[in-house]
């Protein structure tokens, strides 16, 4: 009878394929988000959809053979566990997933439209995502600390390949970190759930503004300071916030001009051109954390804190669902006419942002033990048992 047994050389195809997927699940599920925020009625069968899925089946078959390798593992032997990890919080999100597809399904075909991220389906839905998206975060940065530390990786570990690996990884990351911003202040959403009523939107939406652009804030800043401390080679940030900008520029920002530019509504036109408007600030915004990236260098601790702090606001204005509305005064003026009362709310906001920047970074440490592991740093060689 066949017998499989743990092998160096399926660990990182695996975590190939999920990262793959888990950076597919937050690209369609940010197109898709895009398509709701226009208002486009849709079924279930969509292009951003269909990306969806086929990121959550690349995780699931990763996540599988994972789990395969799983009991192949001697208890006794901690490192090639450790490598598994990431693979396991995946699997739990995929399985929520299995359940939130057809949940997600029945409730398009019963309910219709639904332009909300705090739903039922919804919510388990995108738990899934990011749970896929921490798991591969996890399981890419063991890999690249086994490898470091001199580690049997098989033939397939190559560190620039270990390297791109953990771009998309961390890039994939930080969009979902910044996806559970919008799925626990999504006023709009509790309402349509829970029946709050029309005054509780109109209370509560001033304060979620606020709240979206401290909270994206303390994101940028943790995910900065996490790349710059975990990955450790000069322009990791580099690569990591440009990915996710042009994720955020194509999936967002791009679909949403090109769609309402090509509206037969004039309003909409106007406001396609708006939002095509900040697409090169946007991008603009990239230049700050490069600089952050290029200038200061792993082992100035301090520096690195408090650099990662002041690029918090930069950071969360990469999103481009707040940030739009941010600095085009809600899509009503173009970034170069903006209006001196918009103006000064940005200023105002940047203050809590690097707050919230600090705070992000003073809880990376924290992060940081979640995503390496004490088994993998003066392991003996892994191979097959």
């Amino acid at each position: 009878m066949f017998k499989l047994k743990f092998s160096p050389n399926l660990v990182t195809p695996a975590h190939i394929v999920g990262v793959v997927g888990a950076f597919l699940q937050i690209s369609g599920g940010t197109w898709d988000v895009a398509s709701h925020v226009m208002g486009i009625v849709e079924t279930f069968f969509t292009i951003p959809h269909m990306i969806l899925y086929a990121g959550v089946g690349l995780s699931l078959l990763a996540s599988l053979t994972g789990l395969a390798l799983t009991r192949t593992v001697s208890l006794n032997n901690k490192p090639q566990s450790a490598l598994l990890t990431g693979l396991k919080v995946s699997l739990i999100g995929g399985v929520l997933q299995l359940v939130a597809g057809p949940f997600d399904f029945w409730w398009h075909s019963t309910y219709g439209f639904d332009p909300h991220l705090f739903t039922p389906s919804h919510s388990l839905l995108i738990t899934g995502i990011i749970l896929s998206g921490v798991g591969m975060a996890i399981g890419t940065t063991r890999l690249v600390q086994a490898s470091r530390s001199g580690l049997s990786l098989g033939r397939f570990a190559s560190v620039k390949l270990l390297g791109l690996l953990s771009v998309v990884a961390f890039s994939t990351l930080w969009l979902d970190l910044n996806g559970l911003v919008y799925l626990i202040t999504d006023v709009d959403g509790l309402n349509y759930t829970f029946h709050l009523g029309d005054a509780w939107v109109n209370q509560a939406g001033p304060v979620q503004f606020v709240a979206i652009g401290i909270l994206l804030a303390g994101v940028g800043g943790l995910v900065v300071l996490t790349t710059k401390r975990t990955l450790g080679w000069t322009g990791a940030v580099s690569a990591v916030t440009l990915l996710t900008a042009v994720v955020v520029a194509s999936a967002n920002l791009g679909f949403r001009a090109w769609y309402l530019a090509n509206s037969v509504n004039p309003a909409n036109v106007a406001a396609g051109n708006i939002i095509a408007s900040f697409i090169p600030l946007q991008l603009l915004f990239v230049v700050p954390l490069i600089i952050f990236d290029l200038v200061l260098r792993p082992g100035r601790e301090r520096w690195l804190t408090l650099g990662s702090a002041l690029m918090a606001p930069f950071a969360s204005y990469l999103d481009g669902f707040y940030s739009v509305a941010l600095w085009t005064n809600g899509v009503h003026n173009p970034v170069m006419e903006l209006p001196l009362s918009r103006l000064i709310l940005i200023a105002a906001m940047a203050a809590p942002m690097l707050v919230a920047g600090a705070v992000g970074a003073g809880y990376q440490a924290r992060l940081g033990k979640v995503l390496v592991s004490s088994e993998l740093s003066l392991s003996p060689r892994l191979g097959v048992k």
